[in-house]
């Protein structure tokens, strides 16, 4: 069996439920994905870790036709509109099968991206959120 390896550490974590790890300040509120030092906005350096809402909205997407280092085309890729007030890019899952639109309910969820040797290299991607299905567990290690 091959090792999971996130493919960047910090960005999401698969206990408890899983999700993405972003951070919050905790002098104006204002949210990070990836995680920040310290806020943009304020410069405080009192930084809150915290897990990011798993189901957020379309914002934005195009299907990708040329070919990227571990990726063949076609593939999409997105913004995702979180609760929180801040956008994801991802990979987008499912498009083929439900076609995609602005404004339609996205769930995060950890996968494997690619093969390295002996490793699984892991990370997020959104799906679309079919309708009258709660958000789907995010598969665990």
């Amino acid at each position: 069996m091959k090792q999971r390896v996130p493919f960047r550490e910090g960005l999401f974590t698969e206990r408890d439920g899983g999700g993405l790890l972003g951070n919050k300040c905790k002098s104006c509120g204002r949210v990070f994905f990836p995680k920040a030092m310290y806020c943009l906005d304020c410069f405080s350096q009192d930084m809150e870790e915290l897990i990011l809402s798993k189901t957020g909205k379309l914002y934005t997407f195009t299907i990708v036709r040329m070919p990227a280092e571990h990726f063949e085309p076609p593939y999409a890729i997105g913004l995702i509109e979180l609760p929180e007030g801040i956008r994801v890019f991802s990979q987008i899952d499912g498009w083929q099968e439900q076609p995609l639109k602005i404004g339609v309910e996205m769930e995060v969820v950890i996968r494997k991206l690619w093969e390295e040797e002996e490793r699984e290299m892991i990370g997020y991607a959104f799906r679309p959120l079919t309708k009258g299905n709660s958000p789907q567990k995010i598969t665990h290690m």
